[in-house]
């Protein structure tokens, strides 16, 4: 009987409400509606035709192991080859995500490091991880992949700065560019 009694109570409130509530419903239902009908509002996610020899992994012979951790800590924004997780498919989300992706490939792209190889935020790359600036915190926390232990961080940094650039020291780096010779004919 008190199912019955606590059935017709909800059917009062549900169909039988006060004019304030049911407008209520409406500016839910149609904030709801805005929101669905945004979802077809996509950014431009497209990259162009790369060449894998001229990935920065690939010119440099990293090894195994700091290929999976520049993959996972810094490709994502720093390349071609972004592995966008699911919310990054939600408006207005979605924009924010592609913004900041943007803005990192045009500071460092390391699928076009014939571009990039000389440019001063790429030698400084291992400077930017020991600072703690990348992989950004937020990243870090939304991507499982992107977590560095300290050890992985300092092994990280060592191969930057002796494969990469001089961890931002003064003057373009320890070797001055010297390994950038040209004698291909």
């Amino acid at each position: 009987m008190e199912v019955i009694r606590w059935a017709n109570v909800i059917k009062n409130l549900w169909f039988q409400q006060p004019m304030a509530l049911t407008m209520i419903k409406r500016i839910l239902l149609i904030a709801l509606g805005v929101f669905l009908v945004a979802q077809l509002a996509q950014p431009d996610r497209s990259v162009p035709a790369i060449d894998p020899a001229q990935d920065m992994l690939s010119v440099t012979t990293a090894p195994a192991d700091i290929q999976q951790m520049v993959i996972g800590a810094c490709y994502d924004c720093h390349s071609y080859r972004t592995d966008y997780p699911v919310w990054a498919y939600i408006t207005p989300v979605n924009f924010w995500i592609q913004d900041h992706i943007n803005e990192g490939r045009e500071k460092v792209n390391y699928s076009r490091w014939d571009l990039f190889a000389g440019n001063e935020e790429a030698a400084e790359s291992g400077k930017s991880i020991a600072e703690g600036e990348m992989p950004p915190p937020n990243y870090s926390g939304m991507h499982g992949h992107g977590r560095l232990t300290a050890a992985q961080k300092q092994q990280l940094i060592a191969w930057f700065n002796a494969n990469v650039g001089g961890g931002g020291n003064e003057g373009g780096g320890p070797d001055g560019g010297a390994e950038e010779s040209e004698d291909e004919d």
